[in-house]
């Protein structure tokens, strides 16, 4: 049954007047050698609201005028914290200069039995631009969702174009989500839509779980010592490795608050790439439309089960599937799951076919 796809622009009217929110900006740099600071952790005092500086240095945030009245807070390690109010960072592009700190520790000598899996996964992170579609590319596919939600399951299946204007040149995460744009050629469902929460997919949510498209979790090169590693096996064709992160929290992109991340990544030796991986992820404060918004939803428990695998498409790889459990309990809605899937048909970097707009709502 084909259905009719609201334009982005509608979507975006209906959020507007939902959200209200103040825009901030700027770049952080080390206020003694000058250099712009990559990954620093931004977040607003009190809340989930937050996101991470780019590799340049730079940032982007909105924040709902519910928090307005919030300080933000700039942190990373090795360096003091600094604290702004939202109106010294309002209507401008702010420059940020963090204070390294000084650390007299005594020298330790430790052995890290994690190295030898971390130089695999560095291995891959070095060799990514290479071997990863890092220029913009479009993609076609499927996708399925599965809704469950106060004793009601809702089915739902789409038919997507899909085009990424950054591909996997990893960047900033809320880069990674900007970059996305796609639409629905076709909508089926085993529901009748009389509601604008029914209307809502969470494709956006999903594709954002690919790890390698944008510098996150364990495949963040500057973070890669909070994790622990583990080879599980190991032969002629691929290495695979558990990986268990000691500070879940640094996560944290606003929507929501990891609590623990865990997982298995799958590199094949050929081409030195992430060939398949598994991962769990629980979180407080997990918002599932929390991408779009800018924002957690307090007082929520979230856990995420994720599949992902790599294919080759004209000789570059590119997210070819993500399998995604999800469920999240104690929201204003009470509990709700998804068992979602994309799986990608197409690929084309070459002569990509641009696409404008998000459509996270469809009648």
């Amino acid at each position: 049954m084909k259905r009719a796809v609201l334009a982005m622009a509608a979507a975006c009217l209906i959020s507007g007047s939902l959200y209200a929110q103040t825009h901030i900006e700027g770049t952080v740099t080390d206020s003694k050698s000058g250099d712009v600071l990559p990954f620093v952790n931004i977040a607003i005092s009190g809340t989930t609201v937050g996101t991470i500086s780019d590799i340049n240095g730079e940032f982007q945030l909105s924040v709902p005028d519910a928090h307005a009245g919030k300080d933000v807070v700039f942190s990373s390690v090795g360096y003091a914290l600094v604290r702004k109010s939202m109106q010294e960072l309002a209507n401008q592009h702010a420059a940020i200069q963090l204070q390294p700190m000084d650390l007299n520790i005594e020298e330790v000598v430790v052995v890290d039995k994690s190295e030898k899996g971390r130089k695999v996964v560095k291995s891959v992170i070095d060799n990514a631009s290479a071997k990863y579609v890092n220029v913009d590319y479009s993609y076609a596919g499927t996708y399925h969702s599965k809704v469950q939600q106060g004793g009601s399951i809702r089915n739902s299946s789409y038919t997507f174009n899909a085009y990424d204007s950054h591909g996997y040149s990893r960047s900033g995460y809320n880069n990674a989500f900007e970059a996305l744009n796609y639409k629905f050629s076709q909508v089926n469902r085993d529901f009748k839509v009389n509601n604008y929460q029914l209307g809502l997919n969470y494709f956006d949510f999903v594709s954002g779980l690919d790890f390698m498209r944008a510098q996150l979790g364990v495949m963040n090169p500057y973070t890669l010592t909070d994790f622990d590693f583990k080879i599980k096996s190991d032969d002629a064709t691929k290495t695979v490795l558990e990986f268990i992160c000691n500070k879940p929290d640094l996560l944290n992109t606003g929507a929501c608050k990891p609590t623990k991340y865990s997982g298995t990544i799958t590199v094949l030796k050929s081409d030195n790439v992430v060939l398949e991986s598994e991962y769990v992820l629980e979180c407080d404060n997990l918002s599932l439309q929390g991408m779009s918004v800018g924002a957690g939803a307090n007082g929520t428990k979230g856990s995420i089960r994720c599949k992902i695998t790599y294919g080759k498409f004209d000789g570059k790889y590119a997210m070819k599937s993500i399998a995604a459990k999800i469920a999240v309990s104690g929201g204003a809605e009470g509990s709700i799951s998804l068992d979602d899937e994309i799986q990608v048909t197409s690929a084309n970097y070459k002569v990509p076919g641009k696409i404008k707009g998000k459509v996270f709502y469809s009648r």
